[in-house]
Parts: structure tokens; C-alpha cells; sequence
């Protein structure tokens, strides 16, 4: 087996990491199961285009993680839902990415994510085992533009929360985002374009 198999991530922006994954159908795989594979790169076997994917989806996490808007936006939740502010922030950052779609890509955004499902469909034998098994659900679901509406962010939340195993906030989260719109909104439309231009090209494995 390529991959290590690991617990289903509760992480949510798969459509920014396909997105800022570049022309190379592999590195789209690679960033998109990166959330699936944990410890060094060296200790896991990966075909080289799939490595520079993960390569590409860990340094995003650790660039966007670690910006200073991203702490700010996160200090600026409620003390009590602090904790998940990184998720509820994944979340609706591919809301407005869907919102802004003409702003950032070329093409059209049902083309291109027919495209992903179409690519990780493809490989789905070099995927790890916990995306191999929810990628029927991610297509059937089209949960890639789940995210297109507040009903749809809600619904995305509360299925996170409801995965984690300790009660949390998730499943109400959505009333935060809509709170925050304009805020959140501008300063995705702010922080994005570094985002794109810190992710592309793709790290050399």
C-alpha cells in the first residue's frame, strides 16, 4: 500500500488545496490527501508527483496557519470557540473562494471540480485509505461545492462536529461566519492572492 492509513481528517478546504495545486494532475492528489497522511515524507512511499503535492499542501498549512491575519481572525472568535476557529476558517474561506471564483480562476468552477473528481477517480489506487473509502461520498455528495451556500457551510460544520469526538461548537458555527461576512470575506480577498502566489509552483520533491 502507497499510502499509510490514517483516521478521516476533519480538516474541510479541499477545494482551496485542488485549487492551488496547479496544472499537475498528481500534485492535485498529493495536496488533496494531505490531509490523510502524517509523519515525515521520507518514512511514507510516494510516487515523486504525489510527494510534491504533499510537500505543496503542508507548506500552505504551515504558511496560512502561522500568518498573522490568520492569528488575528482566530483571536477575534469567542474564547469558547477559539479552539475550532482554524476549522470554522478553512470552512469559509472555500465558501468565499466559491463566492470570488471569476476573480481567481480562468475557468469555470464546475468544469474544474468535475476535473478533481475525475483525477482523484483516476488514482484512486495511490490514495490513502480513509479518502479512497470517503471519495464515493465527496463525488455523490458533490461536496466540493458544498460550500456555495450558508446552508451549505452550516451543514459542513455540523458534520465535522459531529465526527469530533468531544463536545464542541462546529454544529452552531455557522452563525458566527454569517456574523463575520464582511469581515472574513475581506480578508480573504486580502490574504488569497498571497496565498496563490506563496503555492505556485509547486515545491521540487
Amino acid at each position: 500500500m502507497l499510502f499509510r492509513s490514517l483516521p478521516l481528517s476533519f480538516a474541510m478546504n479541499h477545494l482551496a488545496h485542488a485549487f492551488l495545486s496547479g496544472a499537475n494532475p498528481r500534485h492535485l492528489v498529493g495536496n488533496v490527501a494531505g490531509d490523510f497522511l502524517k509523519g515525515p515524507l521520507d518514512a511514507l512511499e510516494l510516487v515523486p508527483g504525489i510527494r510534491r503535492g504533499v510537500q505543496q499542501h503542508r507548506r500552505i498549512d504551515a504558511f496560512v496557519d502561522g500568518h498573522p491575519m490568520m492569528t488575528e481572525l482566530r483571536s477575534g472568535f469567542p474564547p469558547a470557540q477559539r479552539r475550532y476557529a482554524g476549522i470554522v476558517l478553512d470552512v469559509a474561506f472555500d465558501h468565499y473562494l466559491i463566492r470570488h471564483w471569476s476573480i481567481f480562476a480562468s475557468s469555470g468552477r464546475r468544469a474544474f471540480i468535475d476535473r478533481v473528481y475525475t483525477t482523484l477517480s483516476a488514482h484512486r489506487q495511490l490514495l490513502p485509505e480513509p479518502l479512497a473509502g470517503y471519495l464515493p461520498r465527496l463525488i455523490g455528495h458533490d461536496w466540493l461545492d458544498r460550500c456555495a451556500t450558508m446552508e451549505g457551510v452550516e451543514a459542513t460544520l455540523g458534520s465535522i462536529g459531529r465526527r469530533l469526538r468531544r463536545e464542541n461548537p462546529l454544529p452552531l458555527a455557522g452563525a458566527v461566519i454569517a456574523h463575520k461576512d464582511a469581515e472574513l470575506e475581506a480578508a480573504f480577498l486580502a490574504f488569497f492572492p498571497e496565498v496563490l502566489a506563496f503555492a505556485l509552483p509547486a515545491p521540487e520533491a
